[in-house]
């Protein structure tokens, strides 16, 4: 089996991370500090979407530093004795070889998904392990206001942007160099923009449409992708004709999409094709009550729900028709859908909407109310107007982006 091409070319200098110069900078001028002794802020809180570099830069600040690594993950389950015993231990001692002056970076990835209902002493013990450690210490997360605010307030926060489509088609090209590929750079490009800001998926998708070539051209992406819309145009097609719970389930299961993506699919096109308004009508309602569980399990942490929305998308929509189906072209979530439902996009919206009501000193609920439809005019009108508010908030390009797009 060949090597990923993500761990083959994995950053494994901090100056080798492209993209986040500013946050580099941050992490660089925080870990000096643990030199001098220990910091105000003894962990930081790196936090931003998938793919852009947290991890790997984690990594290469350890070994730029010579401190030892060790790393917990979502998978471990990390409950109030096993963050105690492996975590705390790490980060209130010395190294082996160094001894008590030598340090360990402590990493607790995906901290923004430390429990479900049975972990609830995962953040307690974080919190007593960021109080009392005497080591370097990494929280990473996609959505940093996940994280309980006395862990946050704890932390020295950075966040990785967004990568650019020209800078992950610059890796794309460099990696096609290595690779001795020749590649289109129109192709690249497309794979640079699919991803919407995800190095690491973008990486995978080369892999797969490249690997045993020597030219990489635009057809190649085009069929690849083409291939890959066609599973879900697969499903929706077979949705529809299913006559029980397990066979609807089956179909879900065998989508490789996350759920949210899914309901927005299944959302955009089923309903559309029963000819009865009082199928539409059950339809949407197992639709929305999706929605709910999806809500629900974000919120909570709760993932197990997402059983309870699978069913109702897949058995609870196609269960819903009694009547004649119709002929409809399938089409993509449209990008309304896509900012209603999806989990990336309400998280950008919550972080704009928090950012916003501490400058206002208000609640979130009505900066979102409130604020970001007006927001939303000013960054789409008044250029010179957005661009201060942005530098006053603190606003990611991804924000940034959803306050000049949202509806």
């Amino acid at each position: 089996m060949s090597e990923s091409w993500v761990d083959k070319y994995r950053p494994r200098e901090l100056k080798e991370v492209i993209g986040q110069s500013q946050a580099l900078k941050a992490m660089l001028g925080w870990a000096e500090g643990w030199r001098k002794g220990k910091p105000k802020k003894p962990a930081l809180l790196l936090y931003g979407a998938a793919g852009t570099g947290k991890t790997v830069a984690t990594a290469a600040l350890a070994r730029e530093f010579g401190w030892d690594l060790i790393e917990l993950n979502a998978s471990d389950k990390r409950t109030l004795k096993i963050v105690q015993q492996v975590a705390g231990t790490a980060a209130t001692t010395g190294t082996l070889f160094a001894g008590a002056g030598g340090k360990r970076l402590v990493v607790l990835d995906e901290a923004d998904n430390v429990y479900g209902t049975t972990d609830r002493g995962g953040y307690r013990a974080i919190e007593e392990l960021l109080k009392q450690t005497q080591n370097p210490v990494v929280l990473i997360a996609n959505d940093q206001y996940a994280i309980p605010w006395k862990i946050r307030g704890i932390c020295f926060a950075i966040n990785f942007r967004r990568l650019t489509k020209d800078v992950i088609a610059s890796v794309l090209q460099r990696i096609c160099r290595a690779e001795h590929i020749e590649a289109d750079p129109i192709a690249l490009n497309v794979i640079a923009e699919t991803v919407r800001g995800d190095l690491r998926s973008a990486i995978n998708d080369l892999q797969t449409i490249a690997a045993g070539r020597k030219r990489l051209a635009i057809k190649d992406v085009v069929l690849y992708r083409r291939d890959r819309e066609a599973s879900i145009f697969d499903v929706l097609k077979q949705l529809v004709y299913a006559k029980g719970v397990r066979e609807a389930r089956e179909l879900l299961w065998a989508l490789d999409k996350a759920p949210d993506d899914a309901l927005a699919w299944i959302d955009e096109n089923i309903p559309r094709m029963f000819a009865d308004p009082a199928d539409r009508a059950r339809a949407y309602d197992a639709i929305s009550r999706a929605d709910t569980f999806l809500g629900r399990a974000r919120r909570r942490q709760a993932y197990g729900l997402w059983r309870y929305a699978s069913d109702l998308m897949s058995a609870g929509v196609a269960l819903s028709r009694e009547g004649e189906l119709k002929f409809v072209r399938f089409q993509p979530p449209s990008s309304g859908k896509y900012f209603g439902r999806t989990r990336s996009v309400r998280a950008v919206r919550d972080s704009a909407a928090k950012k916003i009501a501490a400058r206002c000193h208000t609640s979130s609920k009505v900066a979102r109310k409130n604020f970001l439809p007006y927001l939303h005019l000013i960054f789409k009108h008044d250029k010179k107007a957005a661009s201060r508010i942005a530098a006053e908030l603190e606003l990611s390009d991804t924000e940034v982006n959803y306050l000049k797009s949202m509806r």
